[in-house]
């Protein structure tokens, strides 16, 4: 008798913990995924008929790159969080011997002027991808080891960014200086959030200012892009092309859009249009409206994200768990952000994907995999709330029968 009350209360509590995952997360990462699934068949058929003699060939690999990254996304989320603080060195160091090896000859793969990808069978695999986490999961694990001594330089800086160096430099060798802009925003992000000193922050801003103008005008393609994002039209058929195709897209589009399929500039006129630009084809066929309904998309996912690390913060009064949301959330919705800004024309082309949306395997399922990461900190400290207030309530009633 007393076997089955402990079965039944530990599947109730299984139960309160699966219905106390963060759901708005789940869901809106699942929206954002089915309605990139339908973008890129939108923006994808007429291009893959012409390239494969198969329109639907970008949507096929697209679907079984979703439904992997969904499946991968669900096992993350059994993995207790504090694994990936004791991960932390090891995934570091595989990391950077996968961006190693993208620059061997005849091992890396080079696409359009960039060798980002490795071969691995039916598709090519991005490192640089996966740096992204890896490196907030390291920064987090950084951070939070040395809480009491952020107040040095040391400790509060350069643990992060030292370490971190070998890997952002061989991702400016292949080159994806875009990469290597959304990781340092993201690890100062992570940096503020620990508490290091202002003086410090002011520091990291000023030399990573003077190393990005370094990297700018240091580099003639660089330059090049500067100069269209200054003045598209002074190269429209060159370097401005692709930035005037895209405004062209959203002047098309209005208030409504011309409605889902019904897009232009997809045939052949916006290069990229089911990767990088995809969000012009968002707002030259849905409008206003459907760009405004995704930005709000994202900023859901921020809240939700944010108040799963305030709350597995405030729970455990682990500045990992914060830190480590805090970095995922940042990640995909900065560099969301950043695209959008892109396509807009507000910012430089950087060869950025919009996350969970554009047409990309190794993109799609590493961000499933972070969100993975998110939902198992939810559900973690979901279980450590409930287990917690269920060993109050056995105290009190032991008080009680006590005191009778």
């Amino acid at each position: 008798m007393k076997k089955e009350a402990t079965t039944s209360r530990n599947w109730l509590i299984n139960f309160k913990v699966l219905l106390s995952t963060d759901i708005g997360l789940l869901l809106i990462t699942v929206g954002l995924v089915c309605f990139g699934l339908l973008m890129v068949y939108s923006s994808s058929f007429i291009f893959a008929q012409e390239r494969t003699g198969d329109g639907f060939a970008f949507i096929k690999k697209q679907l079984l790159f979703a439904a992997l990254g969904l499946i991968g996304m669900v096992f993350v989320s059994r993995v207790p969080y504090r694994k990936w603080y004791d991960w932390a060195y090891p995934m570091l160091g595989m990391t950077i011997l996968m961006l190693v090896l993208v620059l061997v000859p005849g091992v890396g793969a080079r696409v359009g002027g960039a060798q980002r990808w490795l071969r691995l069978g039916f598709f090519n695999f991005q490192p640089g991808e996966l740096a992204k986490f890896v490196l907030i999961i390291f920064a987090a694990r950084q951070l939070s080891s040395k809480a009491d001594r952020l107040h040095r330089f040391t400790a509060g800086i350069l643990s992060v960014f030292l370490l971190a160096l070998p890997a952002m430099v061989l991702l400016l060798a292949q080159p994806d200086f875009g990469t290597v802009a959304m990781i340092s925003m993201v690890l100062f992000g992570l940096i503020f959030l620990a508490g290091v000193s202002y003086r410090y922050l002011a520091s990291i801003i000023a030399s990573g200012s003077v190393m990005a103008a370094i990297l700018i005008f240091g580099s003639t393609y660089r330059r090049m892009r500067l100069q269209a994002f200054l003045d598209p039209w002074s190269d429209p058929s060159g370097k401005g092309f692709q930035i005037i195709q895209s405004l062209l897209g959203f002047s098309n589009g209005g208030i409504w859009g011309t409605g889902l399929g019904n897009g232009k500039e997809k045939l052949f006129y916006l290069p990229e249009a089911h990767n990088d630009f995809i969000f012009a084809v968002i707002g030259e066929e849905l409008g206003f409206i459907g760009v405004a309904v995704l930005v709000a998309a994202y900023l859901f996912f921020l809240f939700r994200g944010f108040r799963v690390s305030y709350n597995a913060n405030r729970a455990s009064g682990d500045l990992f768990a914060l830190l480590l949301g805090s970095g995922i959330t940042l990640a995909i919705v900065l560099q969301a952000f950043v695209n959008m800004s892109v396509v807009l024309g507000l910012v430089p082309t950087k060869g950025l994907t919009l996350p969970l949306i554009s047409y990309g395997g190794s993109a799609l399922m590493v961000d499933l995999l972070a969100v993975g990461v998110l939902l198992g900190l939810s559900r973690e400290i979901s279980r450590q709330m409930i287990t917690d207030s269920r060993k109050v309530e056995r105290k009190v009633q032991d008080e009680h029968v006590f005191e009778a």
